[in-house]
């Protein structure tokens, strides 16, 4: 039996990292068995990181090399259908998503007063009321370093909003009036896609980034349809 091991369910997610999501939507895609482990204590994985894949090959860790792995042994095809260009805009579209906008959202998170407030509840709730403050305060200290050294938390709110709008802008374009990215069925860009922009969204209290996604109707309306074709489960 596989099984996909990933943050627990967060803010109406089924998990409270889009890459856990994104895994969640290529198994269902792939059609194979598999079960779920949850867990907030990502350090015992291979790169201390989540979502990993234990199969009877070994351990698969990070989203991109289970995709790897399932094209290679389920025989699927993410992108089955996309001509070489459109394969190589999908390409594009999941690094832009997942090295630019999922940056920002993290800030958001972690770095928005309100926000964290949400996000220690959520991940750090299990940790004994005496020690939960110090802790989640050291771990919050490190992921605001990361960000400022991935280089999104240098900028002010108002910058990182400028820069994401128009990748969001880009992913609308890209849409246009087809219901998926690339065409009638959802490929692999749609799979990162759904995953951020519904975890954007998702941010306990609003931002520029959440409020500009949740009013827009064409993004809301492609966001519905994939959430109902790749996680029905978390659907409205």
């Amino acid at each position: 039996m596989n099984t996909l091991v990933i943050y627990p369910a967060v803010f109406g997610e089924p998990s409270a990292s889009p890459f856990c999501v994104k895994a969640l939507c290529m198994l269902k895609a792939a059609g194979i068995e598999y079960e779920v482990e949850e867990t907030a204590d990502p350090r015992k994985a291979p790169k201390a990181k989540l979502p990993i894949m234990a199969t009877d090959d070994g351990v698969i860790a990070d989203s991109d090399q289970i995709r790897d792995y399932l094209e290679h042994n389920a025989g699927i095809d993410f992108d089955e259908g996309l001509d070489r260009g459109d394969r190589a805009a999908s390409r594009a579209m999941i690094r832009m998503v997942e090295e630019h906008i999922y940056f920002a959202i993290v800030c958001d998170r972690w770095g928005n007063d309100e926000n964290w407030a949400h996000v220690r509840e959520a991940f750090f709730s299990n940790i004994p009321f005496p020690v939960r403050g110090l802790i989640s305060g050291h771990i919050r200290k490190q992921a605001l370093a990361s960000l400022n050294g991935q280089g999104m938390g240098r900028h002010s709110d108002t910058e990182r909003f400028e820069r994401v709008q128009k990748d969001i802008v880009a992913i609308r374009d890209t849409i246009g009036n087809k219901p998926f990215l690339f065409g009638d069925h959802p490929s692999a860009a749609d799979m990162s896609v759904v995953a951020m922009l519904s975890a954007a969204v998702a941010t306990p209290v609003e931002t520029d980034t959440s409020r500009f996604i949740r009013n827009d109707s064409a993004l809301a309306a492609y966001m519905k349809r994939g959430r109902e074709r790749l996680y029905p489960e978390a659907a409205p």
